[in-house]
């Protein structure tokens, strides 16, 4: 059977080897593991973040008002 397209006539048996080669490409997987992994590794910042970003800011503001009293920046 010949499909005809604005880019001319092709054969049933091109369209599914076509397909059959795009089904058989593994270089998309590749990427959508390391999309994954990424997005884990961005939650676990965040939940970091939210759990200890109270914690630290404080410290800092702590350490930030001691440097004030000890030295003088005039």
């Amino acid at each position: 059977m010949r499909l005809g397209t604005m880019y001319g006539e092709y054969d049933m048996n091109d369209f599914k080897s076509i397909l059959v080669a795009l089904h058989n490409d593994e270089d998309g997987a590749g990427a959508t593991e390391y999309i994954i992994l990424l997005i884990l590794i961005a939650c676990v910042v965040i939940s970091i973040v939210k759990v200890f970003g109270s914690t630290v800011s404080s410290k800092f503001n702590k350490a930030n008002s001691s440097v004030k009293d000890v030295v003088d920046f005039t």
